[in-house]
């Protein structure tokens, strides 16, 4: 372990008689008695979503979260791109992607802290190469900086770009953050994710789920009663669903599964290819800069009709000078999207095994009620109900994150699949950097309150150890 993420263990000395509990990284540990009465401990402190599409920051100011507007505005790309003597960030390295594919890097959160080997089957779809690094990791060949760099590195220049306007809004140097992560993720993934926070000049990370940083946001799991909470996040790449656990105060992720091939990005290009066919003949010697104009239109269009029924897709000069002008419709849309919702289901399906999970219908049962059926994904049997098995379970809320649950067609799938009314008070993707501030906030003491988070590495022995009773 380098010496960066030894410091990084670093949690300040802990006071006798502190009754307040909060998880970092992955122990248990008690507030000092400063922090509880809301003086102050640490640096400046963020909470930043380091994302595999988007990223995000944000501050505390006057004891509230908020998110910080970067150049690309509330959210920022997750790409970086080197040239020669420049490194660009987010809709920059955006711009000049098509010019410059190989040293523009793209996805790097599906790479860090993976082995190389691993990393093959998301290698294959990078437009940049990569190969073996030491100890069986993955570095990024970069030919414009005749370079190699480790996953880590790259993304610790999108965590310098959000720490730098988080430090401007602030007016004053950021050295702390709360970076959230995969409830998936392992140790050597979560170390790398500490380590790129560490390489952009932190002096200290705590790490924090991300479906819990979304429950901490839409303000979920204070009440005294146990509540069950489906987070739903579609993001641009990847699609997770949690469940976490909430009891006064304690949060944990009790399952996890999702699938990291889907995301908002596979609507965008599968409606763009039933625009393709509505565009007329000589659209087909379209360039490429052409297409990515068009990906751009129908990105937008897509934003649109989750506000309306339907808006048009123009491109100027696409294809030649006529230019392309489509009429659309959200059915349009819904319809030549379809296979994409369909594969929503089984990682759902695969948490309810998970979970003992009783969902109000499934969509591979038609609408058939589940108080009815009682079926948690369970092999059906015509046996005695065993007493002893454990009780199917209900959700109480529903959590989305990701800007890809905008859609409406995907509001109504999860909605009709639990039967309870969607969290939506937040913006979901700006919720999961949201709920990392005002965890950071907590820690820091500018905003009141207390969490204690268990993710496998809470036990008895730690709570005996740190509570004394």
């Amino acid at each position: 372990m380098t010496l960066a993420l030894q410091q990084l263990a670093s949690t300040g000395p802990l006071r006798q008689g502190a009754p307040h509990f909060v998880h970092d990284g992955r122990q248990t540990i008690r507030l000092p008695r400063h922090v509880r009465r809301g003086h102050v401990c640490l640096n400046a402190l963020v909470g930043i979503d380091l994302g595999t599409s988007n990223s995000a920051v944000g501050v505390v100011d006057k004891a509230v979260a908020r998110i910080v507007q970067t150049s690309d505005g509330s959210t920022t790309s997750s790409l970086v791109a080197f040239t020669e003597d420049k490194i660009l960030i987010g809709s920059e390295a955006r711009r000049q992607a098509h010019d410059n594919p190989q040293n523009t890097f793209s996805s790097v959160k599906r790479l860090i802290g993976t082995g190389f080997e691993t990393s093959l089957a998301e290698l294959q779809y990078a437009p940049f190469k990569a190969q073996p690094g030491p100890n069986g990791g993955t570095l990024l060949c970069c030919p414009a900086r005749g370079a190699v760099y480790t996953p880590q590195e790259v993304s610790s220049h999108i965590v310098r770009h959000l720490i730098s306007h988080a430090g401007e809004e602030l007016g004053s140097p950021i050295c702390d953050a709360v970076i959230t992560v995969p409830a998936h993720f392992n140790e050597r993934q979560r170390a790398a994710t500490a380590e790129a926070g560490a390489l952009a000049g932190l002096q200290r990370v705590r790490l924090l789920q991300e479906p819990v940083a979304a429950v901490i946001a839409y303000g979920l799991g204070k009440e005294t009663e146990d509540q069950l909470v489906l987070v739903v996040d579609l993001g641009g790449g990847t699609y997770d669903v949690s469940l976490v656990e909430c009891f006064e105060g304690c949060l944990e992720v009790i399952a996890t599964t999702g699938d990291a091939r889907l995301g908002g990005d596979d609507w965008n290009r599968a409606f763009m290819q039933w625009v393709l066919q509505q565009a007329p003949e000589d659209a087909s010697c379209a360039s490429a800069g052409d297409m990515q104009d068009l990906l751009r239109a129908v990105e937008s269009a897509k934003q649109r009709l989750s506000e309306r029924d339907q808006t048009s897709i123009s491109v100027p000069d696409f294809g030649g000078s006529r230019g392309l002008d489509v009429p659309v419709t959200r059915r349009d849309f819904e319809e030549a999207t379809a296979p994409l919702l369909s594969r929503l289901w089984p990682p759902l399906k695969e948490l309810g095994s998970q979970a003992c999970v009783a969902w109000a219908s499934r969509p591979d049962e038609g609408d058939e009620d589940i108080a009815h059926s009682q079926d948690t994904d369970r092999p059906r049997s015509t046996a005695p109900a065993d007493k002893f098995l454990p009780q199917p379970r209900r959700i109480s809320h529903v959590a989305l994150v990701g800007g890809a649950t905008r859609m409406p067609s995907v509001q109504t799938f999860i909605s009709r699949l639990t039967c309870l009314p969607l969290q939506v008070t937040v913006d979901p993707a700006l919720c999961v950097a949201l709920g990392a501030t005002i965890y950071g906030g907590m820690l820091e003491g500018t905003i009141p309150g207390c969490i204690e988070l268990a993710d496998g590495a809470y036990s008895a022995a730690l709570h005996d150890r740190y509570t004394g009773f």
